[in-house]
């Protein structure tokens, strides 16, 4: 009897795992988010049972990245050599259920530029003057307006996602320079310091970040490895994307430090400008599979941000 038991403990470990024997856990990623993407998904394109457990197996592989949405690069490959085209026109076509707010902070996350200044309303008035409440309510207003006749026209149909994207990011850009203007250097440090404790708070509540989550590198090589770019792509799009980045910080400095003096429309202009620059060249980069595959990626990440981010529960 003895000499069975370590026998036995040996192939319990073996079956289930030596950090669940010993009560250790990998929390990374939030089950919530993977569950409700995944019921998203099967409800809009009538997953067959194989697509949905196969789904569930690259959600799972994907926990290292939450709450990036790099977690999703893998299901997105796949979604790309397995969904019908009819699944695939309903996934990348806009939702009925369209929400300003989350195609507005999707896009930005896209493009890696997310400040929250636009989620932080009632800490910005707390600290304002009164003179600068009075310019930022403007600002918001304006804001408001703005991307809701983009959202409205892109809902109607009148305005292309690409349209739209570039009109919200422009939007967008222009709202935060004018907020960088606006905010004295220890508004600014407020601001930042409010961030990390929302971001803390968050953390905890989600059960913490994946341990690649804030590993850019490895984000960024989980992207050219799904999508099977070779060195000189990605060198191509390295560089692409470093003159986009500096043209925009270039446009935001000169705004802020009063080289020019745009309206927010010519401002919105000029943004789009070099969106639609960056666009054409960046285009160029890949192949019709890996383009498809992009754009799948996108339309499940605004899925699963309207569960991990905005924390929506359900539809």
């Amino acid at each position: 009897m003895n000499k069975l038991l370590p026998i036995t403990i040996f192939s319990l470990l073996f079956i289930i795992g030596c950090e669940n024997f010993f009560g250790d856990r990998n929390d990374s990623g939030d089950p919530y988010a993977y569950d409700m993407l995944l019921y998203d998904l099967e409800q809009d394109l009538a997953l067959s049972s194989k697509q949905i457990s196969d789904s569930k197996d690259f959600l799972r592989n994907g926990r290292d990245f939450f709450p990036d949405n790099a977690s999703l690069w893998k299901l997105a490959s796949y979604l790309q050599q397995n969904l019908t085209q009819e699944q695939k026109e309903r996934l990348l076509s806009p939702p009925e259920d369209l929400i300003s707010e989350e195609i507005t902070e999707e896009n930005d996350y896209h493009h890696k530029r997310l400040r929250h200044h636009h989620r932080m309303d009632e800490f910005i008035r707390s600290i304002l003057s009164a003179d600068q409440l009075s310019d930022y309510n403007e600002m918001v207003t304006y804001k408001k307006d703005a991307l809701d006749e983009v959202y409205n026209d892109l809902k109607a149909g009148s305005q292309t996602k690409k349209e739209a994207y570039r009109e919200m990011m422009g939007v967008m850009e222009w709202f935060r320079a004018a907020m960088d203007k606006l905010l004295t250097d220890d508004q600014k440090s407020l601001l930042e310091e409010m961030h990390k404790q929302k971001d803390d708070h968050w953390r905890k509540s989600k059960g913490g970040y994946g341990k690649h989550a804030k590993n850019h590198e490895k984000m960024k090589q989980e992207m050219y490895d799904v999508l099977g770019m070779s060195a000189e792509q990605i060198s191509t799009l390295e560089s692409l994307e470093a003159s986009f980045k500096s043209s925009l910080e270039l446009l935001h400095d000169n705004f802020v430090n009063g080289v020019v003096d745009y309206t927010p429309e010519e401002y919105i202009l000029s943004v789009g400008s070099i969106i639609d620059s960056f666009h054409e060249d960046k285009i160029i980069v890949f192949d019709t599979v890996q383009l498809e595959i992009i754009e799948i990626h996108r339309a499940i990440a605004r899925r699963f941000m309207k569960h991990s981010r905005w924390g929506h529960k359900g539809r």
